[in-house]
């Protein structure tokens, strides 16, 4: 177990390290769209040469010699200005004039890499929020995407475990059609639409009795706060309940028409008892694996909620990042740092449990 635990956290190192590789080389190759304002372009040009991205040169206004060469520059890069080369004019009281060379995507992760893994060094933000650290903006929206998600998960567990023992152990009656059409219902409405009904319906058809946007967390507490989680829970619990109650009742189904419980009620247990002891115990065995999964389909899926709820977590961050004409480049690589580490750590604690759960499995076993 011990080896099989290292294995997969070096795993988890390399799968992490290929995909911000990709994500950056997939980012940098998009088109870069520096402010329009000289001023600013000015300020996040310098930034970048800082950060390694670019290199600069300067060029003074009454220089012929460097005058021509900004000449030739602009003929020579015609294709590449305001792509990969850009021209500064002289700002206030400068006499040069700056160009700007964007180095090679190659170089620019070199350097990346370097200073996320010698001073953990992710950049500084270019739009979300100009030159404050960006996984600091990503850091101090993590306690609110995690309390979110967490939420929905104490929100959907209990009930989907409810209905798909109710709906197994009630199986081809009234009750269980029910279950099928609530099932059915739920997980074929999209997230967008039902989140949108909850706001008309218990906003503004309601008075206000919930709040249409989420609250200020600066101005608001206590209870004013937690309405505003009640909206978003419901969104993303109710079809997290319909899929868990899906296919909780098919393994319980399935596991109530087993030998073993046939056995059980053969010896003298009652129905109630070999349903109890034995039927729900071994057919959670492969559920609580996929309730620990779907933790990350969870935040994956709260990308949505942020957005349409204004709630100010790492989704809608992540999205305002990816505007486009907005591109905050090192805001996204933390955000898909932290992504990636909840993805792959949930995965390595649903391989483990299985050992845990079922000690017919043994993990990193040898043959």
């Amino acid at each position: 177990m011990r080896n099989y635990i290292i294995q997969r956290i070096l795993w988890i190192f390399v799968i992490l390290f290929s995909t911000l590789t990709i994500t950056f080389v997939l980012l940098k190759s998009a088109p870069e769209y520096p402010p329009a304002k000289t001023e600013d372009k000015d300020v996040w040009l310098e930034q970048q040469v800082t950060s390694g991205y670019y290199l600069r040169e300067y060029y003074a206004v009454d220089d012929e010699d460097a005058m021509a060469e900004v000449a030739r520059i602009r003929i020579e890069y015609v294709d590449k200005i305001n792509k990969t080369v850009f021209i500064v004019n002289p700002i206030q009281d400068s006499t040069v004039i700056k160009v700007f060379y964007r180095v090679p995507i190659v170089e620019q992760y070199l350097k990346w890499g370097y200073n996320v893994l010698t001073e953990w060094d992710w950049g500084l933000s270019t739009r979300i929020r100009a030159n404050t650290p960006a996984f600091s903006i990503i850091a101090e929206r993590i306690p609110l995407t995690l309390s979110l998600n967490m939420l929905i998960l104490f929100f959907y567990i209990p009930f989907g475990f409810f209905f798909g023992i109710l709906a197994a152990l009630k199986k081809d009656t009234v009750i269980d059609n029910l279950m099928q059409v609530f099932i059915m219902f739920f997980l074929s409405l999209p997230s967008l639409v039902f989140i949108l009904l909850l706001i008309i319906i218990f906003s503004y058809k309601m008075d206000n009795f919930l709040p249409s946007l989420f609250p200020i967390i600066e101005r608001e507490v206590g209870w004013a706060l937690a309405k505003g989680f009640v909206i978003p829970v419901v969104a993303g619990g109710l079809p997290a309940v319909a899929g868990f109650t899906r296919m909780l009742r098919a393994e319980l189904s399935e596991v109530l028409t087993s030998e073993f419980v046939l056995l059980a009620k053969t010896k003298g247990l009652s129905h109630q008892q070999a349903v109890l002891r034995h039927a729900i115990r071994n057919s959670l065995v492969p559920m609580i694996p996929i309730i620990i999964g779907s933790f990350a389909g969870l935040l994956s899926g709260s990308f949505i909620l942020e957005k349409v709820y204004s709630i100010p977590g790492v989704g809608l961050v992540t999205l305002r990042a990816l505007t486009q004409s907005a591109y905050d480049y090192n805001v996204l690589m933390s955000s898909s740092a932290f992504y990636g580490v909840i993805a792959l750590v949930t995965i390595l604690i649903v391989d483990l449990s299985y050992g845990f759960i079922d000690p017919r499995i043994r993990m990193g076993a040898k043959r």
